[in-house]
């Protein structure tokens, strides 16, 4: 049996602790946050609640420890789980910032502690049958991504202060970064963005609504429109089934294109040419299957094999680092309306 602590009694963390708990082979540790939620959030799932996350290790150490903070607390907490020898999966963002994130990074490898970073959506049974097929090359060499991320957050989402701030909000932050993960894990590696952002539409210090264009290695492009106040279904959170809290639509979020065929996403239709590949030959979209799966019991089943000594952090601390590297620059193209090299 795998035991595991939480840190964090939000929404992620309610996800977190159900994982855990209805997970064979898991059980909570216990779970620490300072507020009566995470005490409510203990009982639920019969575990002991701590105030100071401290408590977590203070007895018995648990295997693992998930941080599902509010973003300035991962790295502060994560480097005292890297001081306490325990193995960790941290929330995305691994940190507000990509030099706090090398902090933590340079810290876990030189005391060995494993450190994976919550992009859940890699263990998707849709995007782990995604990159089988981009890597049998049956699209042929990838030349451009079309992406959406629309979501509606309502005003009580922002009433937290910390999702209304510069540094710690904001969907380029706490949405883009998704994106982000996935398109360098089905693409390539991001070498450049171009970036517009806007607030416009509730006036907030962080933008609510961004287009960017980014640049790979192999040369392909990509573009991305995202906002968190729009009323539209075209989304990953609103299409994929990653999570019971969202709603599931039977649309497409993701366009992969390649020389020989198309791919969307999340619905896996394979789109091709009925004859020549010339646009003047009709296409036709065979549907593809994934499978069933939870995206959140498959990551923490990697956790548990990573804490085993069987398995290697599939999206690890330099993994989500450079994840955030991108971000920034995303940010920093915004701000000055030029493309920024990562």
């Amino acid at each position: 049996m795998t035991r595991i602590g939480l840190i964090g009694a939000g929404a992620i963390g309610h996800t977190h602790a159900h994982t855990v708990a209805t997970t064979d082979g898991f059980e909570l540790a216990g779970i620490a946050d300072p507020t009566d939620a995470g005490a409510e959030l203990a009982a639920q799932f019969g575990t002991t609640h701590h105030r100071d996350h401290r408590g977590l290790w203070d007895d018995i150490p648990p295997d693992a420890v998930i941080i599902a903070t509010p973003n300035d607390l991962h790295v502060p907490i994560a480097l005292e789980l890297v001081a306490a020898a325990i193995p960790m999966l941290v929330e995305k963002p691994i940190a507000t910032t990509a030099a706090k994130a090398r902090t933590l990074v340079a810290a876990a490898e030189r005391a060995g502690v494993p450190v994976l970073v919550g992009h859940h959506r890699r263990y998707h049974p849709v995007v782990r049958r995604a990159k089988e097929i981009i890597a049998s090359g049956r699209l042929g060499r990838i030349v451009a991504v079309s992406a959406t991320a629309f979501v509606s957050k309502p005003d009580e989402y922002f009433e937290v202060a910390w999702r209304r701030a510069r540094g710690t909000g904001g969907p380029f932050l706490i949405n883009l970064i998704h994106e982000v993960d996935l398109l360098r894990h089905l693409v390539g590696e991001i070498t450049s963005v171009s970036a517009l952002a806007s607030s416009a539409t509730r006036g907030l210090e962080v933008e609510d609504t961004g287009a960017v264009i980014f640049g790979f290695d192999t040369g392909a492009v990509a573009s991305l429109a995202i906002s968190d106040a729009v009323a539209g279904p075209w989304s990953w959170d609103l299409t994929a089934g990653d999570s019971p809290r969202f709603p599931t639509h039977p649309v497409e979020s993701h366009r992969i294109g390649g020389e020989s065929a198309s791919l969307t996403l999340p619905t896996l239709e394979l789109w091709e040419h009925d004859g020549p590949r010339s646009w003047t030959s009709p296409l036709h979209a065979v549907h593809d299957e994934a499978g069933p799966g939870d995206p959140y019991k498959a990551q923490l089943q990697h956790l548990g094999d990573v804490v085993a000594g069987r398995a290697v952090p599939l999206v690890s601390a330099h993994e989500g680092t450079r994840d955030l590297e991108v971000v920034e620059a995303v940010a920093r193209s915004a701000a000055t309306g030029q493309a920024v090299d990562v």
